[in-house]
């Protein structure tokens, strides 16, 4: 109402017009990305409040912040002067002391392995070595080889006689406690039982055994009224004695090689088996084969036959 006031005068007259025509002549001037950006913002903001604006980019521009590039890894500091050549002797110090304990622990498991090496080597000698089984038949059969037996098949086959020589003596060596006395003449007085149970031992519990006196003259009689041997003592010395050779198991049976020892081998005549120039074995005269099998009520062996060999 005021402008028309004021321009009462020229109401009639034609009030030129405007056109805000975009396609003017000349180039658009080219506006950079961040005038755009103004333009576009100062477009939908009432007037007055441009100035808050550009304070609220602000606080936004400072809290987004780019992320810091990552800073590479630091190198150590070189250490200070004079500290390389202390900490170089302490490092060769070092190492010389794992060398020198190294080699010790080496050593010491060396000396360990040649000992049990050496054990190992001195037990299996020992185990090569060993005879003491083969000694162990010796013993057992000496009062047998003694009567230098006639071959026989089993026990049943054995000759009557030789079983009851061959367990007398096996009484008198090795059960001293049988001999119960005396007679007028000296001869050792033994019992029946304990003769029957030494021929047992030796051959078997099928052995048939037969007291009685032998036809020819020998070292002892028998004395049917009372049961009881009577029997002259000496020495087995001049008799043959037995050295088992080697043994093999078959079937159920062991099979030994026998060699007759002569009286008269050096073997048997020399001193102690270390002195010097002794014989470590003898000299058999002949050798027999021994048939070996258990007793199954008592689990030890006993001589089942005597064979000769096949050489």
């Amino acid at each position: 109402m005021s402008r028309k006031k004021r321009t009462g005068k020229n109401n009639a007259q034609a009030v030129p017009s405007f056109s805000a025509d975009y396609r003017a002549e000349g180039p658009s001037p080219v506006k950079t990305e961040e005038e755009a950006q103004d333009v576009e913002i100062d477009d939908f903001l009432p007037q007055g409040e441009d100035e808050g604006e550009e304070e609220v980019l602000t606080k936004w521009e400072g809290q987004l912040e780019p992320e810091p590039d990552p800073q590479p890894e630091e190198e150590p500091l070189p250490p200070p002067a004079g500290a390389p050549e202390g900490r170089a002797a302490r490092h060769r110090g070092k190492r010389r002391y794992g060398i020198f304990l190294g080699s010790l622990v080496l050593l010491l498991a060396l000396a360990g392995v040649v000992s049990i090496a050496g054990l190992i080597g001195t037990n299996i000698y020992r185990t090569v070595t060993d005879d003491s089984a083969l000694r162990a038949y010796d013993s057992f059969l000496s009062t047998i080889v003694m009567q230098d037996p006639q071959p026989f098949d089993s026990p049943e086959e054995a000759d009557p006689l030789f079983v009851q020589n061959a367990a007398l003596w096996e009484t008198i060596l090795k059960e001293p406690s049988a001999i119960t006395g005396y007679d007028d003449v000296g001869r050792a007085i033994i019992s029946l039982g304990s003769v029957a149970a030494q021929a047992e031992k030796l051959f078997g519990p099928d052995c048939p055994f037969s007291p009685s006196t032998p036809s020819e003259e020998t070292f002892y009689t028998f004395d049917s009224s009372d049961n009881t041997y009577h029997v002259s003592l000496f020495s087995s010395d001049s008799a043959l004695t037995p050295y088992t050779e080697s043994s093999r198991s078959s079937g159920g049976s062991t099979f030994l090689r026998v060699g007759y020892v002569a009286p008269t081998d050096e073997w048997r005549n020399q001193g102690a088996a270390s002195s010097e120039g002794a014989v470590s074995s003898p000299s058999p005269v002949k050798y027999m084969e021994y048939e070996m099998r258990t007793n199954e009520e008592t689990g030890e062996e006993y001589l089942y036959a005597v064979r000769e060999l096949e050489e």
